[in-house]
């Protein structure tokens, strides 16, 4: 074990860090955040504020370490890192000389991998580190290294900050015990050595009074800023909040906290947390007072871990990956978003692990909880695919993946992913289903089919090769014609053998005995190539030619079959040649196409198929000339049957293995897309007035958020007005039409890109894109409000009704979706509160 070096500078780093007044100091929520929040950004389950002192580390915040608060300084690895300028990393502990045996790696907590960044002082003096540790070694990925460092300057900025707000409580109590007794000056000459910004400003903003901290700031002096505007360094996004909060505070005599985005000396925006007051100065007129201090490196890092969870969130939803987390201490059960899309629960649902494991199809309940069972027992992990039955009663398929962490040797938390892999089970099912009609395509087939691998194993025989052998098809893959026959295969056929598997096809006629009876058989073999072009075994065919009429009889006989069941499936089948022109078309291709087969033989698709058709198609014919098997949908709006396919291009090889043309099927999907489209609008769309439903709307509004229109949105909140006497005096056939009438108007006031949605009841919701002022919002909502003051006729009867309206503009960045719905709320309720019938607006604080 290696002890760290002391730093050239110790003896001021121990000033500066007991200056702080932070060692053995009680748990704090902000310094305990700090630490939470980078064990999780890094994945590990240790993670530790560590403050270095002359003969020992002490645990301001920890995660991981319960009830261990300060450790020996001479064998901390946190000693090592305040000597480094970045990230200070260790893989492998075990590997690295310098730690290998120390005691904290040969024993408990089993350290494996340590990352520690230093926390360094506005003064420039390192003590200590933000710190994380894992029990099994790894590295950080170049982003968990930036997220570290920030973190670690957001723990520096809060310990200063907690120091200034000490010394700022000891001044003020000291100037107020002196305040009679020191002058103006004496005041000033105070304010003048504070590291925040202060300042006093009139109503109207000008600026009476700022600290050198407060020009430095701006990269001016104090002379050049006094009498100018305050308003004049915010940035002008922010201007109109800022004006709210002054007059509030000038109105209100209230102290008012807030963050806004300033212009910084260099140019660019920083963000500075204030505190603002009022105070009046000698002529008994009101002044603001402010003081902030800059939290712009806290806004980076908050937004690096947003930009980060927003990034897991999309790639679980791209994946279709959600995740899960048992706390099995107080059975709390976590799931990810795209867990509870999966389950089809609401969002207010609170799942348990009982509720979780009902979810499963009664069959496959027993096996998923003998799995939680073993994974708490004795650590053993699972990976299981099973029936599953959503929320919605929908059957689905889904691959559950969980495994145990363990603490001192007992399990603490399960934790796992989970998939909806419906789709792949029914790729697995029809893939079972071809390999099944090839397997039985083969059987019917006048020809011995197999095909063997490089060690001349059978791996795939048709019924002809049973027969030959006399043998079952489970006898005969994995064994050679050898080892079938009894007795030493043919010199002649080995040799052509030899000559397939160098790559080179092969065509030769042999003679076998058979049942007694010498025969002549015609036979090709053709290479099987993998991706690179190494084989992997060959195809073999054989053909009894001892009677070649026969044979070319029972040729006839099989095409004709083969035709039958081509002209009787629904399919739409066609084989074209490598220039494209059609060689077969059964009768679904004719009705299909409206032409007969005498019109397409011998054409090329260009002169029977619309040309943007052609084209579109073009790649997939490439693919497919190319010898690849390809499928793809097509889309036929315009056509009254079969508008939607599901289309399959096989190519059609000769004997040596060149590409000759293909073989396309496509087969009616349309009921499907029908279904799928239907059961999206159940979900999604309102019954009675065909709008969105409450469910629609919000996945609208998380959509336009997320493609970044959120500064731009504005959400009208509408509740109808003297509605109930209309049901109750007319019963709810009436209520139910003039709820459709509405409708039709809230859809007429606005755009088509704007979203009208009924949330419940009498309850409606408008989401305006695009606009530019709060102004245009509010003329939206008093047409709206023009518009459903109308009469509404139903049969004789003249109804009324009003609407009061409630608008929010703009979404606050932090606080999203949600504010923006409860502004519109809280406007709605005002406008009801103002009398009804009209609206109220807020927008984005």
């Amino acid at each position: 074990m290696q002890p760290a070096p002391i730093p050239p500078d110790e003896h001021s780093r121990l000033a500066h860090l007991r200056a702080l007044l932070v060692l053995d100091t009680p748990p704090e929520p902000v310094f305990d955040s700090i630490a939470r929040l980078a064990s999780e950004l890094c994945g590990v389950p240790v993670a530790l504020l560590s403050l270095v002192d002359a003969e020992r580390q002490w645990f301001k915040a920890h995660v991981g370490l319960p009830g261990v608060n300060e450790t020996p300084r001479d064998v901390a690895f946190c000693a090592h890192a305040i000597g480094q300028d970045q990230v200070f990393e260790v893989p492998d502990a075990l590997q690295d000389p310098r730690f290998a045996d120390n005691p904290f790696v040969s024993g408990a907590p089993d350290i494996r991998f340590y990352a520690g960044a230093p926390l360094v002082l506005s003064s420039g003096s390192r003590i200590g580190t933000l710190c994380v540790i894992d029990r099994q070694s790894r590295q950080l990925r170049p982003d968990q290294r930036l997220q570290l460092q920030a973190l670690a300057q957001v723990a520096v900025q809060a310990l200063e900050m907690r120091r200034s707000l000490i010394d700022r409580a000891l001044s003020v109590r000291s100037a107020h015990e002196q305040r009679l007794a020191e002058s103006e000056t004496r005041h000033r000459a105070m304010l003048d050595t504070q590291s925040e910004l202060v300042s006093q400003s009139r109503a109207d903003g000008t600026l009476v009074y700022v600290n050198p901290a407060y020009a430095r700031h701006f990269g001016l002096t104090v002379a050049a800023i006094l009498g100018t505007s305050l308003y004049d360094y915010v940035d002008p996004a922010d201007r109109a909040v800022v004006r709210e909060r002054v007059d509030w505070v000038l109105t209100a005599g209230e102290t008012l906290r807030g963050e806004n985005r300033m212009h910084g000396a260099a140019g660019d925006d920083r963000w500075v947390a204030w505190t603002n007051s009022r105070q009046t100065d000698a002529d008994g007129q009101p002044l603001l007072h402010s003081v902030g201090r800059d939290i712009s490196a806290r806004k980076r890092a908050e937004q690096a871990l947003r930009s980060s969870q927003a990034f897991l969130a999309r790639t679980g939803r791209v994946a279709g990956v959600g995740g899960w987390e048992l706390d099995l201490a107080s059975g709390r059960v976590t799931w990810s978003d795209e867990t509870r899309r999966i389950h089809e629960v609401d969002p207010a649902f609170q799942p348990t692990l009982d509720n979780a494991i009902a979810f499963y199809a009664d069959a496959a309940r027993a096996q998923i909880t003998t799995a939680v069972q073993l994974a708490v027992s004795d650590g053993t992990a699972w990976d299981l695919e099973l029936p599953f039955v959503t929320a919605r009663g929908r059957h689905i398929w889904v691959r559950a993946v969980g495994e145990a962490e363990f603490e001192a040797g007992r399990a603490v938390r399960l934790v796992g992913a989970f998939q909806d892999i419906s789709e792949r089970r029914q790729l697995q099912q029809r893939l079972a289903d071809n390999e099944a009609f090839l397997r039985d395509l083969a059987d019917s087939l006048p020809v011995r089919i197999a095909h063997l691998d490089t060690e001349r194993r059978y791996r795939f025989v048709n019924r002809l090769h049973c027969e030959r052998f006399q043998r079952p098809r489970e006898q005969i893959i994995g064994r050679t014609r050898s080892e079938l026959l009894g007795a030493a295969s043919e010199a002649m056929v080995e040799s052509h053998i030899d000559q397939v598997l160098a790559g080179r096809p092969q065509a030769f006629e042999f003679s076998e005995r058979v049942d007694g009876r010498l025969r002549w058989l015609e036979s090709r073999l053709v290479p099987d190539l993998d991706a690179e072009g190494r084989v992997r075994g060959f195809f073999s065919t054989s053909f009894d030619i001892t009677d070649r009429a026969e044979a070319a009889r029972e040729s006839l006989r099989q095409q004709a079959i083969l035709n039958t069941v081509t002209e009787a499936i629904p399919a739409v089948v066609s084989v074209v040649d490598r220039a494209l022109r059609y060689q077969f078309v059964n009768a679904a291709f004719e009705r299909w196409n409206g032409l007969t087969r005498a019109q397409v033989l011998g054409r090329v698709a260009a002169d029977v198929m619309p040309a943007h058709d052609v084209a579109r198609s073009q790649g997939w014919a490439e693919r497919a000339l190319a010898g690849e098997t390809v499928h793809f949908e097509r889309a036929y709006p315009d056509r009254d049957g079969a508008p939607h396919l599901a289309v399959t291009y096989v190519p059609v090889r000769l004997a040596d293995g060149t590409v000759e043309g293909f073989v396309g099927i496509a087969q009616d999907i349309t009921r499907q897309h029908q279904e799928q489209r239907r059961l999206r609008d159940l979900a999604q769309r309102d019954p009675l007035t065909g709008l969105l439903n409450r469910a629609g709307f919000e996945a609208e509004l998380a959509a336009r958020i997320e493609a970044g229109e959120g500064p731009s949105l504005a959400l009208l909140y509408l509740d109808l007005d003297h509605f109930k006497p209309v049901n109750d005096q007319h019963g709810h056939p009436v209520g139910d039409r003039v709820l459709q009438v509405v409708a039709q108007r809230l859809q007429a006031a606005v755009r088509p890109t704007d979203a009208v949605a009924r949330l419940g009841g009498d309850e409606f919701a408008l989401l305006l894109v695009g606009v530019r002022a709060a102004a245009n919002a509010d003329a939206v909502a008093q047409k709206i409000v023009d518009a459903v003051g109308k009469p509404i006729l139903v049969a004789a009867l003249a109804l009324h009704v009003s609407a009061s309206v409630g608008v929010a503009v703009g979404i606050n960045p932090v606080g999203g979706a949600a504010d923006l719905v409860a502004r519109a709320d809280t406007m709605l309720y005002r406008a009801k509160q103002a009398g009804r019938g009209r609206s109220a607006s807020a927008a984005a604080r």
